[in-house]
């Protein structure tokens, strides 16, 4: 019950909001529930309580399913241009294998590297980076922030969003064949920060999207958030969707990553508007980095 709760009442305090992560994980409760409630009611022969409580169990399972479900339906948008491939990864500060970095940038045309560091940086060269993505912002010769962004295609009208604990881009690429784009490296600071940063960073993260969505937009990066989270649902209801979900490429947790466990949260995102598709959305591991990255194919519509 609480899980369906925190995902219709999505709550703001920082310990709560931790716990809201797992709301996903509701269904497994609510079957499980199911089960023993089932067993209950066939061994007492009747019983209108157990009955009564059966029927509400099932509608808090069908809930969590419709949330859950879309995940794993391709949305059938239609492409109108050629496909271009986005890459997102935290590198973990310079904890990443730069080596298996590269070989994975070497499928993608934007490449948003979100928690790097500028040795990080300066170890990509080495594999014949700056040949593969001649755009780019964040570097270290400009002046590093722990966000880049790097990119086949040239970029324009750039800026950073102010006030954030992390660095977040906000740019223009312009993709051939397909148009201008605008793009959102997007990394809010985490629910461990103090000060409700958490909150108050992914506000001004969808102040920016509200004025950008008159165009082809992509916001991507990692949003210390699950799409159950408030802040996640409220640029849903701007328009954006996850393009895990227009593909219809299931269930991709990304965190914590090279653990004895397998990852539980989904908080790295990549979000399109309805101006672009998604034909497929893959995640991948790094050693050394406690995320598993993101490989998108876009294209545009109409």
């Amino acid at each position: 019950m609480a899980a369906t709760l925190m995902r219709v009442l999505p709550p703001a305090n920082e310990p709560t909001v931790q716990l809201a992560a797992f709301i996903p994980y509701g269904l497994v409760g609510y079957l499980l529930a199911l089960i023993c409630l089932l067993v209950v009611l066939l061994r007492a022969r009747r019983g209108l309580v157990p009955a009564v409580i059966i029927a509400a169990v099932v509608v808090l399972t069908a809930l969590h399913l419709a949330w859950l479900g879309p995940l794993f339906l391709n949305d059938q948008r239609a492409a109108s241009t050629p496909e271009f491939r986005l890459m997102s990864l935290n590198m973990s500060g310079s904890e990443s294998d730069t080596r298996e970095v590269a070989e994975r940038a070497a499928q993608a045309d934007l490449v948003i590297l979100i928690q790097t560091s500028p040795p990080a940086l300066t170890a990509l060269k080495s594999f014949g980076w700056d040949q593969r993505f001649p755009f780019s912002l964040g570097e270290p010769k400009d002046g590093f922030s722990d966000t880049a962004v790097y990119s086949r295609f040239p970029l324009s009208r750039s800026t950073l969003i102010r006030g954030t604990h992390f660095q977040q881009w906000v740019t223009t690429v312009r993709v051939p064949d397909v148009g201008r784009i605008r793009l959102i490296a997007a990394h809010p600071c985490n629910p461990f920060c103090d000060g409700d940063r958490w909150t108050a960073e992914h506000d001004a993260l969808h102040s920016v999207v509200i004025d950008e969505l008159d165009q082809p937009l992509i916001v991507a990066g990692d949003f210390n958030a699950v799409e159950d989270h408030g802040p996640m649902q409220a640029l849903h209801r701007l328009g954006l969707k996850s393009a895990t979900d227009v593909a219809g490429a299931g269930w991709l947790p990304t965190y914590p990553a090279n653990r004895r466990i397998p990852p539980l949260l989904p908080i790295d995102h990549v979000l399109i508007n309805e101006d672009l598709t998604a034909s497929s959305v893959t995640s991948f591991a790094i050693a050394g980095s406690d995320h598993r990255g993101l490989l998108a194919t876009l294209a545009g519509i109409g």
